[in-house]
């Protein structure tokens, strides 16, 4: 037997979730408080976990013992599995309480340790690590687009309001369906026009920004590109003139090592030379490879 026609509406699933969200901040502040008058180290370090702790306690309670949860029961609901047969099972309810009320999160910690990895990766060149910061930093600001969108989706047809629910199957029908009335999810679907609006003003503006920045971005490296190549243009030639030059090789000189009669050159130049004659290529002073002198520190 199925149940898809006792398919719970917007006003009872949405009551549920603001009843067990009433209960489950009441329950964290009293575990705030226990942790605040027993351990005032352990309140410091675990007062931002205490809500988050007593939802999965309070949800994982109520499905381990196939209970109704508080608001469930005060809006005479049940969960279901995605055919509309029968409950869903224990292990696909725990997945759920956790992507719920932990998965946000964790893919927020994901994504940052993702980036900061990129960061630390000296091997990544720094324009793939300029996409990639992109690409993360477009993650986390897109989270907050994409649980609007299911909002409104909800709103205007219901049946799931939690995206875990949604990717895990799991449906709410009424116990008294035969009290349903149709005309109370009129004002949800207005509702949800409106949101679908200003989430379409609010999207476009973000890309709108983004695109701005992304601009902005491209201008200033273009500029600091120019800059650079402008003062690499201007100095380069001057200092390639500049730079002392081997007389052998007529390169820039390295090793630097110099004959009894005082001239410079470079060690390998210098020692191929006098492998043939041993003397000094421009006085022709006699020299030997013994008298030549390597110059430490000298440019």
């Amino acid at each position: 037997m199925s149940f898809y026609y006792a398919n719970a509406r917007q006003p009872e699933i949405l009551r549920t979730v603001q009843k067990d969200a009433a209960f489950t901040n009441q329950l964290g502040h009293d575990l705030s408080d226990i942790l605040r008058f027993t351990n005032k180290n352990l309140w410091i370090k675990y007062n931002g976990l205490c809500t988050l702790i007593m939802e999965l306690a309070y949800h994982g309670f109520a499905s381990y013992n196939n209970l109704q949860t508080l608001g469930e029961e005060y809006t005479g609901i049940i969960q279901i599995d995605n055919k509309y047969i029968a409950l869903p099972s224990k292990l696909l309810q725990m997945v759920s309480i956790v992507m719920e009320y932990a998965g946000e999160q964790v893919l927020v910690k994901l994504i940052k340790n993702v980036e900061h990895e990129i960061e630390r990766n000296e091997e990544i060149r720094p324009e793939a690590k300029l996409q990639l910061r992109r690409c993360c930093s477009f993650l986390l600001h897109v989270i907050p687009y994409v649980q609007a969108m299911h909002r409104t989706w909800f709103y205007l047809y219901g049946r799931k309001y939690q995206i875990a629910r949604r990717l895990t199957g799991i449906n709410y029908v009424l116990i008294r369906h035969w009290l349903n009335i149709k005309h109370s999810v009129y004002g949800y679907k207005v509702l949800g026009v409106i949101s679908s609006l200003q989430l379409i003003l609010v999207f476009a503006a973000f890309v709108k920004e983004t695109i701005r920045m992304k601009q902005v971005t491209s201008a200033t490296i273009q500029k600091v590109n120019r800059l650079r190549d402008r003062i690499e243009s201007t100095y380069k030639p001057a200092k390639m003139e500049n730079m002392p030059k081997c007389i052998l090789c007529l390169e820039e000189r390295h090793n630097t090592c110099a004959t009894i009669c005082g001239h410079l050159f470079c060690w390998p130049c210098i020692m191929d030379w006098l492998d043939q004659k041993e003397e000094c290529p421009v006085c022709r002073e006699p020299t030997k490879k013994s008298t030549v002198v390597y110059l430490m520190n000298f440019f």
